[in-house]
């Protein structure tokens, strides 16, 4: 993440919109280790921004774990709050 974002070690411009992951819940290499709640959580601690898996009914389990972790401190808030403030750019809800 930091090789894209900053672009050092490849030359390239530092990239400043959003990253997604692929399917989570579909990689074997994946889901042989993690949960999809430590998955998306290792995902997004990682600097994504944006973690995608297949099932909905995972969701309200990803959303009350990611909760957990910002308020342990696992996942930091203001990792969180760039994140979103990335997602909202992107879409045209902010100008910044």
């Amino acid at each position: 993440m930091d090789l894209l974002r900053t672009g050092t070690g490849y030359g390239g411009r530092p990239f400043d919109g959003m990253i997604f992951t692929d399917d989570l819940s579909g990689m074997q290499a994946i889901t042989d280790s993690y949960d999809i709640t430590e998955a998306v959580e290792a995902a997004l601690a990682a600097g994504i921004d944006q973690a995608l898996w297949l099932t909905t009914d995972q969701v309200p389990a990803v959303l009350d774990h990611l909760e957990q972790s910002v308020v342990s401190g696992d996942l930091p808030a203001a990792q969180v709050d760039e994140s979103v403030r990335t997602v909202a750019r992107a879409k045209g809800a902010l100008d910044c």
